[in-house]
């Protein structure tokens, strides 16, 4: 799989948060344009391509702005950042729905079609639908890990600190969530056997 966006830039982050906290509003826009489009495609995978999407990359981004004086670089600025993306996406997920779902080909283009294999079919148009609508019914955190873990191919100690979850609680929710798709997904031939050569891809 591609290494991800933000992993890319991880090292020459810590220059620019110091010249962000030190006033650098240049540096605000740097970051921005480094990151927005990661935040995006984490936020799409989680969620979906909603009306919305936009809006919330911005929420992201200005909470961490106004929270950046307090960052202490405990954790890398790429884990951080993920972490209050996952939180925004954990609200959004648990507020009523307001908008539907964007198109499929909206959709698609926002997540992408990078490789072969049990990934990409995921990322086609009409699985991705279908697999949108079945996520809908399942709850937030276990939606959330599901997706980080199966579908975005972070590590279960990634999705853990993005998530600030243990380790044998994310185990769980991955559990749990491919086993309510498993059932939903039973009328569903297509999506079904995506999921079964998904969890081998996994377990390679």
């Amino acid at each position: 799989m591609e290494k991800r966006i933000a992993d890319r830039w991880e090292d020459k982050d810590r220059p620019l948060v110091d010249r962000a906290q030190a006033g650098d509003r240049e540096a605000l826009g740097e970051l921005f344009v480094r990151h927005a489009h990661a935040v995006r495609r984490l936020l799409a995978g989680v969620i979906g391509s909603t009306n919305e999407l936009d809006d919330l990359v911005q929420e992201v981004f200005i909470q961490v702005f106004k929270s950046l004086p307090s960052f202490r670089g405990d954790a890398r600025f790429s884990t951080w950042l993920h972490q209050v993306t996952m939180y925004a996406a954990y609200n959004h997920l648990r507020r009523p729905r307001r908008v539907s779902l964007a198109a499929p080909d909206d959709l698609a283009s926002v997540v992408g079609v990078e490789d072969e294999g049990p990934h990409a079919k995921l990322h086609g148009r009409e699985t991705l639908r279908r697999l949108n609508a079945i996520l809908e019914t399942i709850k937030p955190k276990k939606r959330i890990a599901f997706v980080l873990f199966a579908v975005e191919g972070y590590s279960i100690g990634e999705v853990s600190e993005m998530v600030g979850a243990p380790i044998p609680t994310v185990k769980s929710r991955v559990w749990f969530a491919r086993r309510e798709l498993r059932k939903k997904a039973r009328r569903d031939p297509v999506l079904g056997q995506v999921l079964a050569e998904l969890e081998a891809d996994d377990e390679d």
